[in-house]
C-alpha cells in the first residue's frame, strides 16, 4: 500500500478539532472517524486486487496515481460528517447539507491536497461528489468511475459493519446514527420491500423505520461493483446478521429469503 501518512495524520487531526468542541455527544463523531479508518483499508484491499489492476490497466493514467486516488478518497470520502455534526447535529443530508458536496468544499478550504497533482485532486474530489449518489450518471471518464466505484464498494462494506455492531449493541440506539427514523418492529416502508424483491437498491428517501434500513442495507449487495466486494461482503457476515434479524412476520418472509439466497450464491 502507499504510503499517505501525511493525510492520515491531518485527517485524525482534522477530527480531533471537532472532538474537543464537543460538549454533548462524541459517539457519533467517534463513529465517523472510526468508519473512515475502516473504508480506506477496504479501499486499500480493493486498490491491491487483481480486479483493481486489471480494470485500471485499459486506462490512460499511471497504475501508483490511480490506487493513490483511491486510497485518499476513501480517505477523506466522509471528511465532511465532523463539521456536519458541529453544525447541524445530524448526519441526515436532507436536513443539512450534501456531505459529498460539502466535503470537497472542506478539502480546498483546508488545503489538504495541495502537495498533490491536478489531476489527483480532481479524482478525489469527483470521488466525493459521487460517493454518496443513489447511483452513478452515465458515461463517466473511466478514471473517476473507477476511483468511485472502489470508494462506494468499501463505504458500503462498513457501514453494515457499524449497523449490524448497532443494532445488536444492547446499548440505547442513537438517533443520528440511525437518521432518526423510527425503532417501531411492525413498522416498515411498501416500497422498500418492493425495491428488495425486484432486486434494485432501495433509496434513503424511503426510509421510515429500522426494519426498512435493514432491508436497505440487503439490496446494497445488488449495487457492489467489484467481485472482491460481494465475496468480503458475504465473508464477513454483517449483512447476513443485519437480514436474519429482519422480524418473523409474513411480510418480510420473501425479502429475507431472497437477501439471504442472493448474497450466499
Amino acid at each position: 500500500m502507499q504510503d499517505i501518512s501525511s493525510h492520515k495524520i491531518f485527517f485524525t487531526t482534522f477530527f480531533e478539532s471537532f472532538l474537543a468542541r464537543e460538549q454533548e455527544d462524541s459517539t457519533p463523531l467517534r463513529l465517523k472517524y472510526e468508519h473512515s479508518i475502516r473504508v480506506f483499508e477496504h479501499a486499500g484491499r480493493l486498490a491491491d486486487s487483481g480486479e483493481f489492476a486489471a480494470a485500471a490497466a485499459c486506462l490512460p493514467l499511471p497504475f501508483p496515481l490511480l490506487q493513490r486516488a483511491a486510497l485518499l478518497a476513501a480517505l477523506y470520502h466522509d471528511v465532511a460528517r465532523f463539521p456536519q455534526f458541529y453544525r447541524w447535529r445530524t448526519f441526515r443530508d436532507a436536513s443539512s447539507v450534501n456531505h459529498g458536496h460539502f466535503g470537497v468544499k472542506v478539502l480546498k478550504a483546508e488545503a489538504a491536497l495541495k502537495e498533490e497533482s491536478p489531476t489527483l485532486r480532481r479524482l478525489v474530489q469527483s470521488a466525493l461528489v459521487l460517493h454518496n449518489r443513489y447511483c452513478l450518471p452515465p458515461k463517466l471518464p473511466p478514471p473517476i468511475q473507477l476511483i468511485a466505484d472502489v470508494v462506494r464498494d468499501a463505504d458500503k462494506l462498513d457501514i453494515c459493519r457499524v449497523f449490524a455492531a448497532h443494532l445488536a449493541s444492547g446499548e440505547p440506539r442513537s438517533s443520528t446514527v440511525l437518521l432518526a427514523v423510527k425503532d417501531d418492529p411492525e413498522l416498515y416502508t411498501p416500497k422498500i420491500l418492493e425495491d428488495a424483491l425486484a432486486r434494485r437498491v432501495a433509496a434513503y428517501a424511503d426510509l421510515r423505520s429500522v426494519n426498512d434500513f435493514r432491508v436497505l442495507l440487503g439490496t446494497w449487495q445488488y449495487d457492489l461493483r467489484f467481485a472482491f466486494s460481494r465475496r468480503r461482503l458475504a465473508q464477513e457476515g454483517h449483512l447476513q446478521r443485519l437480514i436474519e434479524d429482519l422480524p418473523l412476520f409474513p411480510v418480510f418472509r420473501a425479502v429475507r429469503e431472497q437477501l439471504l439466497a442472493d448474497l450466499n450464491n
